[in-house]
């Protein structure tokens, strides 16, 4: 399945390549949180000084997950069992768009969007 890439920029030269994309061609049943694992680990994101930055990723204009430089994995905001083939598409493309939020405290932020998910 293919998943089409765009972050933030992170700072005023990291402007001239935005909106950064890329793309993975990943397996359907691949599970959202080895899919995110895959992204990062491989370098889409960029590497902020001092070890801290967060982001939240959003698919189809949903936070699907809480990336932060400083945590081993990702926190996910979908179910667990969810794949790629469960998010929504544009003509079959998974679109995912990584939200800078510089280095505000990630943990926060996911409680934030969990418990306003629990609210819908």
């Amino acid at each position: 399945m293919r998943v089409h890439l765009t972050r933030d920029s992170v700072a005023m030269g990291d402007d001239v390549d935005a909106p950064h994309e890329d793309a993975r061609d990943l397996p359907a049943e691949m599970s959202v949180r080895e899919a995110v694992d895959s992204v990062v680990k491989g370098g889409y994101l960029a590497r902020i000084a001092g070890g801290k930055a967060s982001w939240i990723l959003t698919s189809a204009g949903a936070a699907i997950a809480v990336v932060a430089q400083q945590w081993k994995e990702p926190r996910l905001l979908t179910p667990v069992a969810s794949t790629l083939a469960s998010l929504p598409t544009d003509d079959g493309v998974v679109r995912w768009h990584f939200v800078y939020l510089a280095q505000r405290d990630p943990v926060a932020v996911f409680e934030g969007l969990r418990s306003s998910r629990a609210g819908l």
